[in-house]
């Protein structure tokens, strides 16, 4: 079987109001279709937001990536990956990993098409459905009452865990966390992520006082590639520390293993690579003993969970709600696993009419 055609696109549509900074806030969902000399077709994507920059990634497509696999032999994704690396590792991390990424998801979807499988499935399945945290209902440009009205949608769903944003302002951040533990009470889990914005300083000085709220974890307090930061505050803080979301590459996590700076591992697929990377990812986390909660994209990244046995939650939150043709299905807290061929994810006609462009 051979790849007969392949082709990219790029949807651009409004954030949801609730996980925004900025009013004007928007996301840029990066594909690729292929299709097979068996007339089998598959999707996967990356995305960005907050600024754009999805036409560069699409570019690396067009004019480089998608002529190099277009007519292959199709093979196992974890043997396409390293070629398409090599084809760009000289570009840097970043951009190439992300149009990597697009590729590599589109594979393992055909792959799984390809034996009738879902995604799930063909990663080896462990588990049917696997525990969520509420997410992207949290935007800073809330009032206390909105956050906490938005927050207990989750609970009122049965999920027993919600991420509320922190750091623009962290003396109100207390305020916006203790509001949110008093409504929620003792049993419902909350993790504050603080999306970088923090010095070392200030992440010490919030980190205790979300500590003295019970808060499960902090996620990125501080700048994604400071290691040894990220060691001191672990050192310092009585809770779990979590990051990943914006590293590049599996080998990008293992200054924070080795150097035991991080506690839970958060790769996102379309950032990290695609699927081939984020299963070398949740390796490195299993063999050092760590928790692995994939970032955003629950859609995908539940098959990628209920594979990896230190899978602790997705991250529910609805980036894409709206433009797929297929729910996820939610019950007691937790994301049941789809059993669709492949990842499953396939977008309605008014995504394609209302957003598509290019």
């Amino acid at each position: 079987m051979r790849i007969k055609e392949c082709e990219s696109w790029m949807l651009r549509f409004p954030c949801t109001p609730d996980a925004r900074d900025d009013e004007d806030d928007f996301v840029e969902v990066i594909g690729v279709n292929l299709a097979t000399d068996e007339e089998l077709g598959a999707m996967g994507f990356t995305f960005t937001d907050d600024g754009g920059g999805g036409s560069a990634i699409k570019a690396l497509l067009d004019d480089f990536l998608l002529p190099a696999i277009a007519g292959i032999e199709v093979e196992p994704p974890r043997a396409i990956w390293p070629r398409l690396w090599e084809l760009t590792h000289q570009l840097g991390r970043g951009v190439s990993t992300m149009a990597i990424a697009a590729i590599d998801i589109a594979l393992w979807d055909l792959q799984a098409r390809r034996h009738g499988r879902s995604l799930a499935r063909e990663l080896g399945q462990l588990r049917d459905r696997i525990p969520a945290y509420g997410s992207g209902k949290a935007s800073p440009l809330h009032p206390i009452p909105e956050l906490v009205r938005l927050t207990m949608t989750f609970v009122d769903e049965g999920v027993k865990a919600v991420k509320l944003r922190v750091g623009m302002d962290p003396v109100e951040d207390v305020h916006r966390v203790a509001a949110v533990r008093e409504a929620v009470g003792p049993d419902v889990r909350i993790m504050c992520d603080a999306n970088e914005r923090l010095d070392l300083a200030t992440a010490t000085w919030l980190g205790h006082r979300l500590a003295d709220l019970d808060v499960s974890w902090f996620e990125e307090p501080i700048a994604r590639d400071d290691v040894a930061g990220y060691r001191r505050l672990r050192q310092t803080l009585p809770m779990p520390l979590a990051c990943g979301e914006h590293l590049f590459a599996a080998n990008d996590f293992v200054p924070f293993v080795d150097g035991g700076a991080v506690d839970i591992v958060q790769p996102d697929a379309c950032m990290v690579g695609g699927i081939t990377e984020m299963l070398r990812v949740g390796e490195l986390a299993a063999a050092h003993g760590l928790a692995f909660a994939p970032h955003h994209v629950t859609e995908l990244h539940v098959h990628l969970a209920a594979a990896l046995p230190t899978a602790i939650y997705v991250e529910y939150f609805p980036m894409l709600g709206g433009l797929l043709a297929h729910d996820l299905d939610v019950a007691d807290g937790e994301v049941l696993v789809p059993d669709r061929p492949g990842h499953g994810i396939e977008f309605i006609d008014s995504a394609w009419s209302d957003f598509r462009v290019a």
